[in-house]
């Protein structure tokens, strides 16, 4: 008997250590009557996380993040005050800028009971939508044309983009590698009041690292102006999915600018002129000038542009579309210009600048023999694309569409990278106006 009551008081003693030294073991997870996010397009985002009266937290963090393309995935953690059952915190976008719409945002509770026990509540998400507008999709081809205006806009210019993907991958063998989305608003005022910190003269910005386009486009103009448009944002955002780099690879003006007018089409009469006008006189720039920021005088930058189209059209007539897509991926392996052009073409940019040239009829400008590199640290980056940053950066902007209908298109798209949201654009202005203005 003696044996028995010392077994029972040690059980006992056992058992009332057991509930004593791990009593969240026993404790019952808080229960959750409400999580989720309020968006007030574009100014903020408010999340919200209610638990039941019984729950014991005693500290929270919200986690949230973008679905983006970055090179450092690195999602947001706010401490968030436990004054009660109600926990909330807003994320005010004019701090930081906004994601477009399209974009997607992905958030989860941590909590922390008072015994120390960690509780994650499951992911959800929520889309960036700009619901002042009834918006219509058509798609095509990984391609997808968001408008509201217009019967017919949605249709021309997702034909004008299936068009110049169809060139992109057929003459350069540049494929797209994720669907891209273009919202496509009926006045620039409409776009870029869907943008915090754009340019008031804006037209257009893309936003490559979510694969969404913006751009303001008017019934009267989709055929005229917003084909070519359409077709050259395409370029750019697909050749900088295919030439993404992690490692500070750059791509020079004259390539990222020329291969976008290639996509455009046949050249228009102002690039023939601008050529025509450039062999006469023998008035092309050094190539090599080219490789940072084009001229801000509208005739130089015209010619600028004209003279990048015929040099690319040249590499792929003269050397075919594996090269100068080898020349792209060596690029964006961190290479430099003339170290890139001398492993695919075995010359450099002067030497390139002289074979294309020569296929003019025009005799070798005269080099300089030490002439001043430009690296790829000294211009900005050309795609414009980006990662979450926590204070205000202007995007650089494309220019409105003009007010009257226009014969055709360029683009002049010069980016950089921020550190909280993308922001990078284009800007252009049509040919029947002055045109390629300085980005």
């Amino acid at each position: 008997m003696t044996h028995r009551k010392i077994f029972t008081r040690s059980l006992i003693l056992l058992c009332c250590l057991l509930f004593t030294a791990v009593p969240h073991l026993f404790a019952q997870a808080p229960t959750i009557t409400r999580n989720d996010a309020t968006l007030d397009f574009p100014d903020s985002v408010t999340f919200h996380l209610e638990l039941s009266s019984s729950a014991d937290i005693e500290q929270a963090t919200l986690i949230y993040d973008l679905n983006q393309y970055t090179c450092l995935d690195v999602p947001s953690r706010v401490p968030v005050d436990v004054t009660g059952d109600v926990l909330e915190w807003q994320w005010v976008l004019s701090r930081s800028g906004n994601p477009p719409p399209g974009a997607e945002l992905w958030w989860q509770w941590e909590l922390v009971t008072r015994s120390g026990e960690t509780i994650t509540t499951p992911r959800q998400t929520l889309a960036f939508t700009d619901d002042r507008f009834a918006w219509q999709v058509v798609s095509a081809n990984g391609i997808h044309v968001h408008w509201y205006k217009g019967e017919d806009v949605g249709p021309i210019l997702l034909d004008a983009a299936v068009s110049g993907l169809q060139t992109l991958e057929n003459d350069m063998g540049i494929e797209l590698q994720s669907d891209v989305h273009f919202y496509i608003y009926g006045t620039s005022q409409d776009m870029r009041d869907a943008v915090l910190y754009i340019q008031d003269w804006a037209g257009g910005v893309a936003f490559n690292e979510y694969n969404i386009i913006l751009m303001g486009v008017s019934p009267d103009i989709a055929e005229s102006w917003g084909r070519g448009t359409v077709r050259h944002e395409l370029a750019h955002l697909v050749l900088g999915q295919f030439g993404r780099s992690c490692i500070g690879g750059h791509r020079p003006t004259w390539l990222e600018e020329g291969l976008a007018m290639v996509v455009e089409g046949d050249p228009d009469s102002q690039t023939s002129s601008d050529l025509q006008i450039g062999i006469e006189n023998d008035s092309f720039a050094p190539l090599r000038s080219l490789n940072g920021a084009f001229p801000a005088h509208d005739a130089a930058a015209s010619m600028a542009y004209s003279q990048s189209y015929s040099v690319v059209q040249f590499l792929l007539d003269t050397y075919g579309q594996e090269s100068l897509q080898t020349f792209i991926l060596t690029l964006a392996q961190g290479e430099g210009y003339d170290e890139a052009l001398t492993a695919v073409y075995n010359f450099n940019i002067d030497g390139l600048e002289t074979a294309w040239r020569a296929s003019l009829g025009l005799p070798p400008r005269q080099i300089p023999p030490t002439p001043t590199p430009l690296t790829a640290a000294q211009i900005p980056t050309i795609a414009p694309q980006g990662v979450p940053q926590s204070v205000p950066t202007p995007p650089a902007a494309a220019q409105s569409p003009p007010d009257i209908p226009a014969t055709s298109s360029s683009v002049c798209g010069f980016g950089f990278i921020p550190l909280l949201l993308v922001g990078g654009i284009s800007r252009r202005k049509s040919k029947t106006l002055p045109r390629k203005s300085d980005c």
